[in-house]
């Protein structure tokens, strides 16, 4: 049965970012020599490189330089790749913040209606996420991280905000920390390092919030509100990239600041655990003990298969993102004036262009009914609004209606912007006829009934009314019911697997619609914002009250994997919402993995086990897992009774049908379960005693497995047949051989054989090279690219697979661990003649004479040394003539 699905607001999910690389910059690892070693053997090999960072001196994690190629040819980086002391050469990816992302039901509430101001909480008024979470519970019982250091990796942390400590270094909450890239940092530039971990974008102040903020104006605290916080600053003002080299060098420095928890809130499509930084996040977990929370990303309009990194690195916790129970709403405040009032603040939200930093007078116009006018008949012909702030009733028509009747007052202008802009205020009261989307260059706001009334009786008794406003207005926070998709998953939350087949994300957090600080010169101090950023430091706090716990019994060593299996398994699993309402069913374990966190059931479960997922890949024989087989453990006082039984999650599609193309948010989901023997179902365990159980799966059949299935659910296990004592064990796999799928785009016309000329052009040459451009729909671990001659076949001396005879390769390829193409993405290589004989090897040049290029890409599951694993295209033959000397 087709779950039907409907989606209104997909336009405003965030686009996923396509995966992007600084132009001519990459990293090596090195081995038996240091930085300086390799940029002298560059120099002397007559290669032109600038430095950019030196990677991990100290900590012997990743041994690394990263620089930028002044000849970036792929005969230059197949020579560096030929060196013995390069381990391997990385391209150098830039990554994005994993938030904010949008909550259409939210936003629309915001708009909407105002409910009741937030100012001082009683102590009986929890915040909100914290009870989603049962962090409260936790904070009841004395647990607040004191003891634990906690390094957030961001955009800095605006240390100077009261609720964060107000200061840097010794005796202050954020206690350490660096800036790894100065403020004018981009992504694409240098790195200037520097020892001030300012926030100047806010990000990062924000998820630091989340994690330790006593706020003493609004009574909110964070997660864990006594952790020492290190600050690591990897993007400059504005935050607009970051890359592998300063990520791994900020990781690495927060394992020489002796951290207890990393965490980060960045993240880029991949999928494939093997871009630098997601493995120097696997060996600090898995060398260094200490457990790594990664945003999971915010790409979710993408579909499946589109886990980002360094949540796919193994070893790490990959956090998605729940809706908040309430949305939180900031207005800044102006204060108006008359004969009778002075200086009344009063709170609004921007709708368009903010009002500057001056005093308007306001013209209020009174209808026939007394009240003020909805502006839907026009205003009145001879009325001067040049300089004032026209206020207007929501209502009755459309806002572009309200707008174009202020615009018909005003003289014509003959500029843009023009001198004589239209200025609106709407009064919130008719929340069911009013579209904030109107044309034009206007200045417009929206205030609440309570301040319109004021307004209206004040301009019925003929006096002229003057606001004012201020750069940065002291505010208002107000809380907005949401019940549409309060407590509900995140709809931009990435969805997995990895294109290994690995179960991502790990757990949920509160992450919707998340108020929390932010630097001081924005909002006061304060800012609402959504996205699996929000619920990583949320995790990352959880986390520490474990360690916390663990200290206060003598556990001076928890493991990470103890901590990532307990996460995955006491979460609570929720239903799908598709942004507007929830479903009626779960959501596939491919959106959610365990769930909605439970910190106090993470903290106190009497029963572990020793995997966090059960991943049994795909169909094919050389892959499928018939019975995984795991262990129960009994950590309780006493002797246990466990019963086990099967929570079956829906099947989720991943292509369009009749398509190879990536089904967009929401995907097609249906009630086809796999059939699951659980062996034993019941148990009985004694204290500390441990028995394993054996878990076999039959993938659903009744359906469609060309669109690449991807099935799961929970293995729930009961102590003692309590439902609140009990633990789930989330389970995944695909129902199809995913070996048997094309990854290349063939469907939209891929590869493509161009040139600068025209496309499809057979001629080129030395001044407008072939150029193939080529995209997928699936990741692919190889993509390989080799020349043929037609002209000599005598010259096409190397056999590749049993089966094509090639002059080379084109240097730089094969390519390896290639990411999904994102929507509209293509990869293109130009050729200059040159080929590799072998892998790595130096490059040579070609003679004149006609050539053709033959591509290929790994599929998923399939084996590098098999050419049928492979798709493989063949392009057109063209004429290739290089520079005459």
């Amino acid at each position: 049965m087709l779950l039907k699905i409907a989606f209104a607001f997909a336009g405003l999910l965030s686009h996923a970012v396509a995966e992007r690389f600084v132009p001519g910059a990459y990293i090596a690892e090195i081995k038996g020599i240091n930085a300086n070693g390799f940029l002298n053997k560059a120099r002397t090999s007559g290669i032109k490189i600038r430095h950019r960072m030196t990677l991990d001196r100290d900590t012997s994690i990743f041994n690394g330089v990263s620089f930028k190629l002044e000849d970036d040819t792929p005969e230059n980086r197949a020579i560096i790749e030929s060196w013995g002391e390069v381990v391997e050469l990385f391209p150098l990816r830039i990554y994005d913040l994993a938030a904010p992302a949008a909550d259409p039901a939210a936003a629309e509430q915001a708009v909407r209606a105002v409910t009741k101001i937030l100012k001082k909480r009683s102590p009986d008024n929890v915040y909100p996420p914290h009870v989603q979470g049962n962090v409260h519970q936790l904070h009841a019982k004395g647990l607040d991280g004191q003891g634990i250091r906690v390094a957030v990796v961001d955009t800095g942390i605006d240390y100077r905000h009261p609720s964060l400590g107000g200061g840097f270094g010794p005796g202050f909450k954020v206690e350490f920390g660096t800036d790894l890239v100065g403020d004018s940092y981009n992504g694409g530039n240098t790195p200037v390092p520097d020892n001030d971990p300012i926030d100047c974008a806010g990000h990062g102040t924000h998820v630091a919030g989340i994690l330790a903020a006593v706020d003493e104006q609004y009574q909110f605290t964070g997660v864990a509100p006594k952790v020492t916080l290190g600050a690591y600053k990897v993007f400059g003002c504005p935050s607009v990239g970051t890359t592998d080299e300063v990520l791994i060098s900020a990781f690495c420095q927060a394992v020489k600041d002796k951290a207890d928890i990393i965490s980060a809130s960045v993240s880029a499509s991949s999928g494939w655990g093997e871009a630098a930084w997601s493995r120097a996040v696997t060996r600090i977990v898995e060398e260094k003990g200490i457990p790594c929370t990664i945003a999971g990303g915010n790409a979710g309009g993408e579909g499946l298969f589109y886990a980002g990194a360094a949540g796919d690195a193994t070893g790490a916790i990959s956090v998605c993102s729940v809706n908040n129970l309430v949305t939180p709403v900031i207005y800044p405040t102006a204060k108006f004036s008359s004969s009778s009032v002075q200086n009344e603040p009063f709170p609004f939200r921007i709708m368009s262009l903010k009002f500057p930093a001056e005093v308007f007078e306001l013209y209020v116009p009174i209808g026939d009914d007394g009240q003020i006018s909805d502006a839907c008949a026009g205003l009145p012909a001879d009325v001067d609004i040049t300089h004032k702030i026209v206020v207007i009733r929501r209502g009755n028509c459309n806002a572009q209606v309200k707008v174009d009747a202020v615009t018909e007052r005003l003289p014509p202008s003959t500029q843009f912007p023009p001198e004589f802009p239209a200025r609106i205020m709407f009064i919130s009261n008719d929340p069911d006829t009013f579209s904030t989307g109107f044309e034009g260059w206007v200045y417009a706001s929206v205030t609440t009934p309570a301040t319109g009334e004021l307004w209206r009786v004040l301009a019925s008794q003929g006096k002229s009314i003057s606001v004012a406003f201020e750069t940065n207005p002291p505010i208002q926070i107000e809380i907005l019911d949401n019940p549409t998709t309060g407590g509900s998953l995140s709809s931009g939350n990435s969805w997995g697997p990895t294109n290994r087949l690995n179960q991502r994300p790990h757990i949920c957090a509160p992450g919707g619609n998340i108020l929390s600080t932010t630097r001081l010169t924005l909002n006061q101090g304060y800012s609402v914002l959504s996205g699996s950023s929000m619920a990583a430091p949320y995790i990352a706090g959880v986390i520490a009250l474990y360690l916390q716990k663990a200290r206060a019994e003598g556990r001076t060593h928890v493991p990470p994997a103890e901590i990532r299996i307990g996460l995955a398994t006491t979460g609570r699993p929720l239903v799908f919402s598709n942004g507007v309402e929830n479903s009626n069913f779960l959501s596939p374990v491919a959106q959610q993995g365990g769930g909605m966190i439970d910190a106090y059931k993470f903290l106190h479960s009497r029963t572990a086990v020793d995997t966090d997922f059960l991943e049994f890949n795909d169909t094919s024989d050389r892959h499928f897992r018939k019975a995984i087989s795991f262990k129960i453990t009994n950590i309780g006082d006493a002797e246990a009774f466990y019963d086990l039984t099967d929570i079956s999650g829906p099947t989720a599609y991943t292509t369009m049908k009749d398509s190879t193309i990536p089904q967009l948010f929401p995907p097609d989901m249906i009630q086809s379960f796999a059939a699951v023997d659980i062996e034993p179902v019941a148990l009985r365990i004694k204290k500390g005693q441990s028995k394993r159980v054996t878990v076999r799966v039959t993938p659903p059949s009744d359906l469609d497995a060309s669109r690449i299935p991807v099935y799961g659910g929970w293995i729930k296990i009961a102590r003692n047949g309590l439902d609140v004592d009990s633990i789930r064990i989330p389970y995944m796999g695909v129902a199809a051989d995913m070996k048997s799928f094309k990854v290349t785009n063939f469907e939209q016309g891929y590869p493509k054989l161009l040139n600068y000329r025209n496309e499809g052009s057979t001629e080129t040459g030395a001044t407008e090279p072939p150029v193939l451009a080529w995209s997928l729909v699936l990741g692919s671990a190889v993509v390989r690219i080799d020349v043929v001659s037609v002209s000599d076949k005598l010259a096409n001396d190397i056999r590749i697979f049993s089966a094509d005879n090639i002059i080379g390769s084109i240097p730089g390829y094969p390519l390896y661990w290639n990411p999904r193409s994102g929507r509209g993405q293509e990869t293109q290589v130009s050729w200059d003649g040159q080929v590799v004989k072998e892998e790595g090897g130096s490059p040579i040049p070609v003679p004149a004479g006609t050539y053709q290029f033959i591509y290929r890409a790994l599929r998923i599951g399939g084996s590098k040394s098999t050419g049928r694993d492979y798709d493989r295209w063949v392009s057109d033959k063209f004429v290739w003539s290089p520079a005459q000397p």
